[in-house]
């Protein structure tokens, strides 16, 4: 999902935004002026950010918007550390459940979790995928000469958790802020009781 995307479905745009500690109103689905004064306070978040590092592509500029500020921070420090190596972008941030759903549902399977139950859900993970000439490049994955080693160093340099070392299925593209559980994300997502900064610090 994109940004502008993501702004179109009001709830899940109000649900990030209380996540980031941005809206201060109910999460009712509808636009009034304090979802309006939370998404400046984001688009200015973010904008500080591509002042201090410097832009990128368009393609991965689009999913960075749709992450939390604070997973946006270490993501966009690796994208950047990545695009000086080669032709990195980021192909996926935030999905809303609904996407999530869908996703699952697909055959052949290309995920294990349905809405709620996946780190993109909460905004605090993304996707990279290496282009050369134009064309996604998924492999070698592993070994010794894996396309996904400056993923993995980059990662653990920044704190993030790199998806190459989860126990239940190796997902090297993959990298996120954190390592709750995703029934507290839920729980904090979907009723606004904690924003993503007061749920690391606990």
């Amino acid at each position: 999902m994109i940004y502008a995307a993501l702004q179109s479905d009001t709830l899940s745009w109000q649900r990030s935004l209380k996540f980031a500690g941005f809206y201060r109103g109910r999460l009712d689905g509808i636009t009034g002026p304090l979802t309006r004064e939370a998404a400046a306070q984001w688009r200015e978040s973010h904008q500080q950010l591509q002042t201090r590092y410097g832009r990128l592509d368009k393609r991965t500029e689009d999913n960075l918007l749709t992450l939390q500020p604070l997973a946006a921070l270490k993501v966009r420090q690796m994208m950047t550390a990545l695009r000086g190596l080669a032709d990195w972008k980021l192909i996926c941030g935030i999905r809303t459940y609904e996407e999530q759903d869908r996703l699952y549902g697909k055959r052949p399977r290309v995920t294990r979790a349905k809405g709620g139950q996946s780190m993109h859900n909460f905004g605090i993970a993304g996707d990279v995928c290496l282009f050369v000439d134009g064309k996604d490049v998924w492999t070698p994955s592993e070994g010794a000469n894996s396309i996904y080693k400056p993923v993995a160093a980059l990662a653990h340099k920044l704190g993030l958790v790199w998806g190459g070392d989860f126990k239940s299925i190796y997902d090297p593209g993959h990298v996120q802020l954190g390592e709750l559980s995703t029934a507290t994300l839920h729980h904090a997502y979907t009723t606004g009781s904690a924003t993503l900064a007061q749920l690391l610090q606990s």
